[in-house]
């Protein structure tokens, strides 16, 4: 069934052409929404890898060019590449966790240079096989039902607000805790993640958008004011960056392979309805061929767009949905607006200061805006679930998944007559989790067929 209602109250609709400067003004919204989510999330990794300020410099850089590049083809569709929507690309929250535990595994008996590579070549192998499940993206909703991505999308928020809270810790006690600037760090973060949360429920939609990059900004200043932030380093900054192909030396390990792909499944999934919000407003039926041959172009992009971050060492990427908000907003579903949007990506990740900047900041104001961040991740998951009105199956499902998921993960590496190899890919809650609701999903009666066949 057609849906014409948001494409009537659109300014400029999908194929229109804003003027220049109006589409400056728009892309630059979209920019501001986006801007501290995929500078973020790079940054909690490396800072989670404990790597050098080299290399998260690097890693920072070449995401934000690898996420304009990825939101060019994404909005242009090259071929089967793309879902021709003002749909940005950036690196996904969603493999934080995992990636930083299996860096710290793989550390244990190797380096980090040869640990990196490793997760950047498992990576780009679980990207490819990605791009390959795009084809098949109708029948991916029957494996990664609402109740498997609400389990794992809830496990994703919890795992990554107990890693928030332990890193909060780690810094208070660094700090010299309640004798020292502990106390202050503390107050930094909770400041900005007061901040954060009163923006986000502000009556101003265009405040809501921007509520990250406005509590990071005024925890900067805050940390400025107080004489915190050490610009020591920007001197050795240098004045252009260039991606590396192949920084690190590239590997495969089947192991780092399991813990990683339940991810990107769901990933796709997300990006699906990311996907259906923007075909949506931007006038679309949410169904029939040419509405799936977007589906499938946007997360072949995703797919290339991670397999293109691993090659050229960063993380992985996915659609952002902070961008249909500012569509809600701005009355611009144009598709010429994202070109904008990826040009100042790709132009910002060449300028190494703005990585090096980002990274200035205290690692407390990036954690407490965080925070907050994750404990909506993990009330999106149980929103995911919500709207697909479920029985008591399914809700029995969710929740069997997140206490087995965790449950074992924390008393795997107890069963003494489990492999090794075994127990690492079971050790983090996310990924066990994911495919024990896969699993139980099958298994339990009375399942429901909840992805959309229609022609």
């Amino acid at each position: 069934m057609a849906d014409h209602s948001s494409e009537s109250e659109m300014l400029f609709g999908l194929e229109d052409r804003p003027p220049a400067g109006g589409a400056i003004f728009v892309g630059f919204q979209h920019l501001l929404a986006v801007f501290g989510g995929i500078l973020t999330a790079p940054l909690l990794i490396a800072l989670g890898m404990g790597l050098s300020a080299e290399d998260t410099t690097y890693v920072i850089s070449a995401a934000l060019i690898v996420s304009g590049a990825a939101t060019i083809i994404q909005i242009n569709r090259i071929g089967l590449l793309g879902s021709g929507l003002l749909s940005i690309q950036g690196t996904s929250f969603a493999f934080i966790g995992p990636l930083v535990f299996a860096h710290q595994k793989l550390v244990e008996h190797m380096s980090s240079a040869e640990a990196l590579g490793v997760v950047f070549g498992s990576t780009a192998a679980c990207a490819v096989i990605t791009m390959v499940l795009s084809l098949f993206v109708r029948h991916l909703r029957h494996i990664v039902t609402s109740n498997v991505s609400g389990a794992t999308i809830i496990l994703l928020g919890l795992s990554l607000i107990h890693a928030t809270i332990q890193n909060l810790q780690r810094a208070y006690q660094s700090a010299g805790g309640s004798e020292g600037e502990g106390m202050l760090l503390m107050g930094l973060a909770g400041v900005v993640f007061l901040i954060i949360l009163i923006v986000a429920n502000l009556p101003q939609a265009w405040l809501r958008l921007s509520s990250i990059t406005i509590g990071l900004a005024v925890g900067v200043a805050a940390s400025l004011a107080l004489g915190m932030i050490d610009f020591s380093t920007l001197d050795q900054v240098k004045f252009l960056f260039l991606p590396e192909l192949g920084r690190f030396p590239l590997a495969v390990d089947l192991q780092v392979m399991a813990l990683i792909m339940p991810i990107f499944l769901v990933s796709a999934v997300e990006s699906i309805g990311d996907i259906t919000a923007t075909n949506s407003l931007s006038g679309l039926r949410n169904s029939g061929l040419v509405y799936w041959m977007r589906i499938r172009g946007g997360i072949l992009v995703g797919g290339l767009a991670s397999l293109v971050a691993a090659l050229f060492s960063t993380f992985p990427s996915t659609t952002f949905s902070q961008n249909n908000g500012v569509i809600r907003l701005t009355g611009v579903c144009s598709r010429y607006v994202g070109n904008y949007v990826a040009v100042f990506l790709v132009v910002l990740g060449f300028v190494p200061m703005v990585a090096a900047l980002f990274q200035a900041i205290p690692s407390t104001i990036i954690y407490g805006a965080t925070l907050l961040m994750f404990m909506l991740v993990a009330l999106s998951g149980y929103r995911v679930v919500q709207l697909s009105q479920p029985e008591k199956r399914d809700w029995f499902v969710v929740i069997l998944a997140i206490v087995l998921g965790y449950g074992l993960s924390f008393s795997v590496d107890r069963i003494v007559w489990f492999p090794e190899e075994l127990i690492m890919v079971l050790q983090f809650p996310v990924s066990t989790g994911a495919m024990l609701a896969i699993l139980i999903e099958v298994i339990v009666p009375g399942r429901r067929g909840d992805a959309d066949t229609s022609d």
